[in-house]
Order: structure tokens, then sequence, then C-alpha cells
């Protein structure tokens, strides 16, 4: 199975584990399982750190994505066309990176890992989300 982790998810599987919902914690420990992880979750990172909405346990954005580099996840590449394309996917979620990510996942045939229970307004759309 593949699956995309959106930004929580990332930040509580390597810093708060005990925070992830068992459905999730098995999906990471799966290893059958390709775990990615994607740019837009970097850049709302960086952004909330940057804002002081985010504190990564004293670490900076930089040395999170080190320990993605040397963790279970891998980059997926986010291409101009799925930016490009993710006008398509309607607005029934108000956080952009969600929504990106969700298009991402859909695009990539991903399974989105996500706590938001928002993001299954996109069913429809063809998101597969375990939560």
């Amino acid at each position: 199975m593949s699956y995309l982790a959106d930004t929580d998810i990332l930040i509580w599987a390597l810093n708060h584990p005990d925070r992830l919902s068992p459905s999730i914690a098995r999906c990471l420990g799966d290893p059958t399982s390709q775990c990615f992880y994607s740019g837009v979750s970097l850049w709302e990172i960086a952004l909330k750190c940057h804002l002081g909405k985010l504190n990564l346990r004293g670490h900076t954005p930089e040395e999170f994505l080190e320990a993605l580099d040397n963790s279970f996840f891998e980059p997926l590449p986010l291409d101009n066309q799925t930016i490009a394309s993710s006008h398509r996917l309607p607005r029934l979620h108000g956080d952009p990176f969600d929504r990106l990510l969700v298009w991402q996942a859909i695009s990539g045939g991903q399974t989105l890992l996500s706590a938001d229970q928002a993001t299954d307004q996109y069913i429809p759309w063809g998101l597969s989300v375990t939560h």
C-alpha cells in the first residue's frame, strides 16, 4: 500500500508517536507499505515555525527534514501538473496546505494518512483516507 502522510501525522510520527491513531500506526508500521511525505508539509512546517505557531521541540525545520530523511518516510515529488490541476478540487476545506495534500494523494493514488476528519469530504472526488 502507498500512503501520503499529512503534516500532523509527520510531526506526530517523529515527535509524538503516542498521538497516532491505532489504524495510522498500523499503516506506518507495515513493512510492505510505502510511506511518503510531501514538500507541501515542509513548507507548512517552515511557515508555521516562522510565525511562531509551531514548536518542533527546539528543532528547526531543517533538522526536521533531516530526521525525515533518516526515517522510513520517502519524499513524494510535487510536480507542476499536480499543482496546476489542483483547481479541480472543490474548496470544501479552508486549509490550502491540506487541500494540496489531498489533491496530491488523489493524483498520485496514495491513501492520505490524516487525523483531520474534514478530509472525508473529498472521498467522492477519489480520496482514499485513513484516520
